[in-house]
């Protein structure tokens, strides 16, 4: 006997003869999943633990929840995707005055949200600034900067993101005037040259963010998740361009003293929600957010290391999701090495595992080396 890789699950059960009529819904038998429920009270999740029992599958809660001695505990549910689906039937029966029928339904969206696949598309870097990290000064000069655009789109960008105020840590404020002065000619450039070329716009201020969308921006890039300018949200809630909402806090002077959390992902993820709902509440479509978990952002060595490892969780939020960490601090330790450009290697197959997980937009500096490794990761997750 052996094990069978799960990636691979379909094609064996194919293989051993298994009826192709009903191989969607065997399929379910065949996946396992583990999903966190936050805040139950323990009538509910007591229920919910007996539900899951009954189904044959798993229920994790606080060790005090049988005595009831707690006011609320958090839930994990284990199971395949088809003992899920069941312990969910069972739960909608349950009394309306409980929240077992709300989590009946959130249970289903929880494995609509696995179970659906993205082709990460590549979002190709263009810094027109004095002090980035790793290419700043480079491409300020209209020519250079044009030479580079069409250079990351033969590579395979579907996406150019144009910043012009630097947000490594320390970095200073750029004025939005200097900033819009560097991004108008390059937006009509693209759009003059590059038609099927989408635009992203990496900018914290409201009023760069609305002349760029003026000229034609798809995608506005907020480093701060809508936090340093309150303006942003109700002008994105005015278009029909995309948000990226990014997980930060504090600003670039002193994030990486912002480190400090109990639970690393599920504080990033409330963190972020709280944002989406506030965008939602400005009137920003659900479907124009993009959300980023913001690697190096308020992050440690070790916590991105973790993010890195458990991005997935953060589909369950319902939104795209996009990731860069391309020639970051962490990745240039993760490379033992000192100068960003040598962590292009490491970064484009940190892009390639991110592709393998269907992320959304990857960000990198080095669209070549990043298009070569998604392309050859592509070829064992077919």
């Amino acid at each position: 006997m052996k094990i069978i890789s799960k990636n691979f699950i379909e094609q064996e059960i194919i293989n051993v003869g298994f009826s192709p009529d009903y191989l969607k819904i065997g399929l379910n038998k065949h996946k396992f999943i583990n999903i966190k429920i936050f805040d139950l009270r323990p009538i509910e999740a007591n229920i919910l633990k007996q539900t899951a029992l009954s189904c044959d599958c798993d229920c994790a809660v606080h060790r005090r929840t049988i005595y009831c001695k707690i006011d609320k505990t958090n839930c994990i549910l284990s199971g395949t995707i088809t003992q899920i689906i069941e312990v969910s039937k069972k739960l909608k029966k349950q009394p309306k005055n409980l929240s077992l029928q709300k989590i009946s339904q959130g249970l289903i969206r929880q494995i609509f949200l696995y179970k659906k696949q993205s082709k990460s598309k590549i979002m190709g870097i263009l810094n027109l600034t004095e002090n980035s990290f790793s290419d700043g000064g480079e491409f300020l000069e209209f020519e250079n900067a044009k030479r580079h655009i069409a250079q990351m789109i033969e590579q395979g960008a579907q996406i150019i993101d144009i910043g012009a105020e630097s947000t490594r840590p320390n970095a200073d404020e750029i004025d939005s005037q200097t900033q819009i002065k560097r991004i108008l000619p390059i937006i009509k450039h693209i759009k003059e040259n590059h038609k099927n070329i989408l635009v992203s716009i990496d900018t914290r201020s409201s009023e760069v963010a609305q002349i760029c969308i003026n000229e034609g921006a798809d995608i506005i890039n907020d480093v701060s998740g809508l936090r340093f300018d309150i303006q942003m949200a109700k002008t994105i809630a005015k278009s029909n361009a995309k948000i990226v909402i990014m997980h930060s806090r504090s600003t670039p002077k002193d994030m990486d003293n912002m480190c400090n959390y109990e639970n690393l992902i599920d504080e990033i993820y409330f963190e972020l929600k709280k944002q989406c709902d506030f965008a939602i509440s400005e009137g920003v479509n659900p479907e124009n957010i993009i959300i980023d978990v913001g690697f190096g952002f308020a992050k440690n060595y070790e916590q991105n290391i973790e993010l890195m490892a458990r991005i997935e969780e953060f589909k369950s939020l319902g939104y795209e999701i996009l990731a860069g960490v391309s020639r970051k601090r962490f990745i240039q330790q993760l490379a033992n090495v000192t100068n960003p450009k040598d962590a292009d290697e490491m970064s484009a197959m940190v892009s390639a595992y991110f592709s393998s997980k269907g992320i959304d937009y990857i960000r990198v500096h080095n669209v070549k080396k990043t298009y070569d490794a998604i392309k050859f990761g592509e070829i064992f997750n077919q």
